[in-house]
C-alpha cells in the first residue's frame, strides 16, 4: 500500500487526495501506538540502590558510592522510582529496606542493587553497613543485614524481582572475624565472597562474580561489573536475561577472564528493563505517516540504522513534493494577483466615468446658480438706492433734534454747577463734624485700654493667689498620704504582733498538752518526730522564699526567721492558724500558690518593681524626699519644730471628723511671727495646724 501511495504522489491530479490518505494513516498509527504504549506507561517499577564505601572499622572503598549514584540515575532514566542511600548505618539500612518492602506492594517490578562489602558465614550471605563491628557469631545478626531478609521483603511484590549484588569485594574485617572464630572453635572454614543463593520463584539474582570468589573494585569511577551494567542497561529492547549475559561477557573481557558474574534466573518470563523504543519499532510506527521533520529526527537519532536509506528516500520524496506544491501555490497566487489587478483597473475606469458625469451635472447646476445670483444682485442695488434716500432724510431730522438737545444740556449744566457749590459747602461742615467725632472716639478708646490693663493686672494677681492656695492644698494632700502610709505600717505591725501573740498562745497550749501527754504516757524516743519530718523542712523553706514570705537560708524548723515566715504566710494566705509542724499538706499548699503571696516591703527611697526593691525615681520637676515620696521642687521644707507623725495624724483626724461649726478658726499669724520665720533665701512660708513652715 505504501508503494501505491508513493506512486500516486507523483500524479499532480491526486496529490490532495494522497495527502488526506497519508494524514488518515498517520492518525491511525498514532492511535494504535498510544493504545499499545498505555500498559507500559502504567507499569509501577520500584528500586532501592545502596552504596557503602566509608566503613569505620575497615579501609574505605572508593567505587561503591559512585556505582550506586550512577545506577540510580540510569534506573530513573528508564522509568524506575528509585530510592538512593549512600554510606548508611545498620539502622538506616533496615529502615530503607522496610520502606522498600512497602513501596514494592503491587509493583510490576522491584530491583535491589547493593555495592559494598559483603560476606558469607555458615552458608548464609550478609551485607555490611558502614558501622558494623564483628566480635562473635551473635554480632552477625545485629550488626549485619541478612541477604535472606532482603530477599524476603521483595516477596511482597507480585511482579518481577531482581537482586544485583556488587558485594564480593575482598573484606579484611570479615576475614579477621572468620579467622578469630576458626581459632576458637576449629570448625569454621575460611570462605571468600558470597555463597550460592537459594532458588526463589520469580526472581533474578546477579552476583558481580562467581560464588566463593572475590570481585575487583576497579581503578576508574566504577567497578568492572557496575560499568558493564550501566553500559547494557542503556540499550533499549534487551530482554533481562540477555542483558545480564551481555554484562557477564563485558566483565569477563574487561578483567581478562579473572572475573565472571554469577546469574540465577528462576521461572521468570521475558522482561525488558529498558523499555524504550528501538529503531525498528519507531520505523514501523512512522513509515506510513511521517513528515519531513519526523524523518529528519529519526535519521539524527539512528544514522546507521538498517532503515536509514528508506527514511532518506522517503524524506527526499516528501521534500520534492513540498517544493512542487509550493511552486504550484506560488503560480496560482500569481494568476490570482493578476486577475485582481485587472479587476481593480476596470473598477477605477468605471469610477472615472462616473466622476466625469457628475462633474458635467455639477457644472450645469453652477451656471443656473450664477444666473440666479445676478438677479439677486440687481434687486439688492435697487434696495440700496432707496435706503440711501431714506437715510439722508433721517440725518436732517437728527440734526434738528441734536441742536435742541445741546441747548437743553447747557441749561442743565448751569443748574448742576449751582447745586454742586451748595453741596460743597454742606460737605465742609460734615468734615468738621467727622473730625470732632474721631477725636472723641480716640479719647474713649484710650480710657477703655487703661481700664482693660487695670482689669488684667487684677486678674493676674488673683490667679497668683489661686496658685498659692492650690500649692498649699497639694502640700496638705501629701501630708495626708504620708499619714495614711504610717497608719498602714502601724496596722501591719499590729497584725504581726497579733500573729506572734497567737503563736505564743499556741506554743504555750501545745507545751501544756505535751506536758500532760508525757505525764500520762510512756516517753517516746527523743527526736523521732523531728527525724521523720526533717526532709520536708528544706522544700518548705524554698517554697516560702518563692512566694516572698521568707528570705533567709536553710535553717532549723524552730528558727525565729522560719517561724516569722510561716506567720507571714498564715496572715496573707488567711489561714486560721500558723502551721506548727512540717508535713506534706503544708508543702502541697505552698506549691499550689502560683503567684507571690507576701507583699514586697521596701525601705525609704525604694520602690517595688518587677518583684524587686529598686531605688525610687521621680518625674521631671519633682524631687525625692527623705520619706521616700516625690514632691514638686518648690515643695516646702520644714524648718520649724516638727510634730511627731502620731501627733500630726491625730490632729488632722480630729479636724476632719469635727463638725464644721465646732472647728476653731485658725488665727492669722502675727506679722512679727512671720518676720521671725521668713527664710533668708527668699523662699515662701505657710501655716499648718498653728505651726509655721518655710521652704
Amino acid at each position: 500500500m505504501a508503494a501505491r501511495l508513493i506512486e500516486a504522489r507523483t500524479r499532480p491530479g491526486d496529490r490532495m487526495k494522497t495527502q488526506r490518505e497519508l494524514l488518515l494513516v498517520f492518525c491511525l498509527a498514532a492511535l494504535s501506538f498510544l493504545s499499545l504504549a498505555a500498559p507500559c506507561l502504567a507499569d509501577k517499577r520500584v528500586a532501592l540502590v545502596i552504596g557503602n564505601g566509608a566503613y569505620k572499622n575497615t579501609p574505605a572503598l572508593i567505587n561503591p558510592p559512585n556505582d550506586a549514584a550512577d545506577v540510580a540515575e540510569a534506573l530513573k532514566a528508564i522509568g524506575f522510582e528509585v530510592t538512593l542511600k549512600i554510606d548508611v548505618e545498620k539502622r538506616q539500612m533496615d529502615q530503607a529496606i522496610a520502606q522498600f518492602a512497602r513501596d514494592g506492594k503491587g509493583a510490576d517490578a522491584v530491583l535491589f542493587y547493593y555495592a559494598g562489602h559483603g560476606m558469607q558465614y555458615a552458608g548464609k550471605n550478609y551485607l555490611m553497613p558502614v558501622d558494623a563491628e564483628l566480635e562473635d557469631e551473635v554480632s552477625l545478626r545485629y550488626e549485619m543485614v541478612g541477604f535472606d531478609d532482603v530477599k524476603s521483603t521483595m516477596q511482597f511484590s507480585p511482579g518481577i524481582k531482581i537482586m544485583v549484588l556488587d558485594a564480593c569485594r575482598d573484606n579484611p574485617l570479615a576475614e579477621r572475624f572468620v579467622r578469630s572464630i576458626s581459632v576458637s572453635t576449629r570448625d569454621v572454614p575460611m570462605s571468600r565472597g558470597l555463597a550460592r543463593p537459594e532458588k526463589a520463584q520469580g526472581m533474578i539474582i546477579v552476583y558481580a562474580t562467581q560464588v566463593d570468589d572475590v570481585a575487583q573494585d576497579g581503578i576508574g569511577r566504577n567497578s568492572p561489573f557496575s560499568a558493564a551494567f550501566l553500559k547494557e542497561i542503556r540499550e533499549p529492547g534487551l530482554e533481562v536475561g540477555s542483558m545480564f549475559r551481555r554484562v557477564g561477557a563485558d566483565v569477563y573481557a574487561a578483567t581478562k577472564g579473572r572475573q565472571s558474574p554469577e546469574l540465577s534466573i528462576s521461572m521468570v518470563p521475558e522482561y525488558y528493563l529498558n523499555q524504550s523504543e528501538t529503531d525498528q519499532t519507531i520505523w514501523a510506527r512512522i513509515r506510513t505517516g511521517a513528515d519531513v521533520s519526523t524523518l529528519r529526527e529519526f535519521l539524527g537519532r539512528y544514522p546507521a540504522s538498517f532503515y536509514a536509506p528508506d527514511a532518506r528516500a522517503l524524506m527526499d520524496l516528501l521534500e520534492r513534493e513540498a517544493r512542487e506544491k509550493a511552486d504550484h501555490e506560488a503560480a496560482t497566487a500569481d494568476v490570482a494577483k493578476r486577475e485582481s489587478e485587472a479587476a481593480r483597473l476596470q473598477e477605477e475606469q468605471a469610477k472615472s466615468e462616473r466622476e466625469a458625469s457628475e462633474a458635467s451635472a455639477h457644472e450645469r447646476e453652477l451656471t443656473a446658480k450664477l444666473a440666479a445670483a445676478e438677479d439677486e444682485r440687481r434687486k439688492l442695488e435697487r434696495e440700496l438706492t432707496e435706503r440711501a434716500a431714506d437715510q439722508a432724510a433721517a440725518e436732517a431730522r437728527n440734526k434738528s433734534e441734536l441742536e435742541k438737545l445741546q441747548k437743553d444740556q447747557e441749561e442743565r449744566e448751569a443748574s448742576l454747577r449751582a447745586q454742586i457749590d451748595k453741596d460743597q459747602a454742606a460737605a465742609s461742615q460734615l468734615e468738621k463734624e467727622r473730625l470732632l467725632r474721631e477725636a472723641l472716639e480716640r479719647e474713649r478708646r484710650t480710657q477703655a485700654d487703661e481700664d482693660q490693663a487695670r482689669a488684667e493686672r487684677e486678674r493676674t494677681a488673683n490667679e497668683e493667689k489661686a496658685r498659692e492656695l492650690q500649692s498649699e492644698t497639694d502640700r496638705a494632700e501629701a501630708l495626708k498620704a504620708q499619714i495614711a502610709k504610717l497608719e498602714q505600717q502601724a496596722a501591719d505591725a499590729k497584725s504581726v504582733a497579733d500573729v506572734e501573740l497567737r503563736k505564743a498562745d499556741e506554743a504555750k497550749k501545745a507545751a501544756e498538752v505535751a506536758k500532760t501527754a508525757s505525764a500520762s504516757a510512756p516517753a517516746a524516743p527523743a527526736g523521732e518526730l523531728a527525724a521523720a519530718q526533717r526532709p520536708l523542712v528544706s522544700p518548705i523553706e524554698a517554697e516560702l522564699r518563692r512566694i516572698g514570705c521568707y528570705d533567709g537560708g536553710e535553717k532549723d524548723w524552730d528558727a525565729p526567721e522560719v517561724r516569722l515566715g510561716l506567720a507571714e504566710y498564715a496572715r496573707y494566705a488567711k489561714l486560721s492558724a500558723t502551721p506548727s509542724t512540717p508535713d506534706g499538706a503544708l508543702l502541697d499548699s505552698l506549691k499550689g500558690r502560683s503567684d507571690r503571696v507576701c507583699p514586697l516591703e521596701c525601705g525609704a527611697g525604694e520602690v517595688a518593681r518587677n518583684g524587686r526593691c529598686v531605688a525610687a525615681g521621680c518625674p521631671a520637676g519633682e524631687a525625692l524626699a527623705r520619706d521616700g515620696h516625690c514632691y514638686p521642687r518648690q515643695a516646702p521644707r520644714v524648718t520649724a519644730a516638727r510634730e511627731a507623725p502620731a501627733t500630726i495624724r491625730s490632729t488632722v483626724l480630729r479636724e476632719e471628723r469635727a463638725p464644721a461649726a465646732a472647728r476653731k478658726p485658725k488665727p492669722a499669724p502675727r506679722e512679727a511671727d512671720q518676720a521671725r520665720v521668713r527664710p533668708a533665701s527668699g523662699g515662701r512660708c505657710f501655716s499648718f495646724n498653728g505651726a509655721q513652715y518655710c521652704e
